[in-house]
């Protein structure tokens, strides 16, 4: 849940919130290793060479880049499945003004599903769920097409266009659906937090430095963690992947 309300924010209130969460805890282990009552005994930790530090920082790169991978292949097939979306509606839209369609059929189903699919999926979608308006208007565009009376070739030439359209439609529905692995997140977040650890033990004999450190690795690790996450979600708010691509082709379908 506190995962969730995190993503949910935007980049610069993410990397605020972050930022606070790594001071909290830098702050603590420097009061914990110099000025508390058991200062005493951390300070008998003292010997760890700086070389260890390496072995949580290295899983924190490790993980982190996982993670991104995943996300950025996540927003590019995003934004394939849209600009397939939008090829096949901009396919459909010439077939059928330029190969003897006198009925308004096909460009009436092919503008109700434009209109369903931004005004109300677009919105479903940040629950990783998909708009029945829209599954309807879909339905009724293939039944359009299935019925239009032309050239056998022309024919399966609309069918097949259709079929890319749900598929396109699918695949953005399967994105939209695939909510983040709170796990792997917390996992990222963990190591981070236990990398400040390592570096706290490493510098136990002045608190200045060890400060120094902590800063400089929680800069290191606020930016890509709170860019990363940030766009996590390709479908959701608030830098959700537009539907405009889409919208545009209202222009070729005037409102009758």
């Amino acid at each position: 849940m506190l995962l969730k309300f995190w993503m949910s924010q935007t980049t610069l209130v993410m990397a605020l919130m972050l930022a606070f969460a790594m001071a909290a805890v830098a702050l603590s282990l420097c009061w914990l290793s110099f000025a508390s009552r058991f200062a005493a005994y951390v300070q008998n930790w003292k010997g760890v060479v700086p070389p260890f530090v390496a072995v949580p920082a290295t899983l924190f790169g490790l993980l982190m880049t996982f993670l991104s991978q995943d996300v950025w292949e996540a927003n590019r097939s995003a934004y394939r499945a849209i600009a397939i979306e939008r090829e096949q509606l901009a396919t459909l839209a010439a077939l059928s003004s330029n190969h003897g369609l006198n009925a308004d059929d096909i460009p009436r189903a092919v503008r109700d599903y434009v209109e369903t699919a931004v005004g109300l999926e677009w919105k479903t979608m940040e629950d990783g769920k998909e708009s029945p308006e829209t599954e309807a208007a879909l339905n009724r565009l293939t039944r359009a097409v299935a019925s239009a009376r032309i050239e056998a070739a022309f024919e399966r030439a609309l069918v097949d266009t259709v079929m890319r359209l749900r598929s396109a439609r699918e695949q953005r529905l399967a994105i939209a659906g695939a909510f983040p692995d709170d796990r792997k997140w917390a996992a990222v977040i963990i190591i981070a937090f236990i990398t400040q650890i390592a570096l706290a033990i490493v510098h136990l004999d002045h608190p200045r430095p060890q400060l120094l450190a902590q800063a400089i690795f929680a800069l290191a690790a606020i930016v890509p963690i709170s860019l990363v996450a940030s766009v996590d979600e390709p479908y959701s708010p608030p830098n959700a992947v537009s539907s405009e691509p889409l919208a545009q082709l209202l222009e070729r379908y005037p409102q009758k």
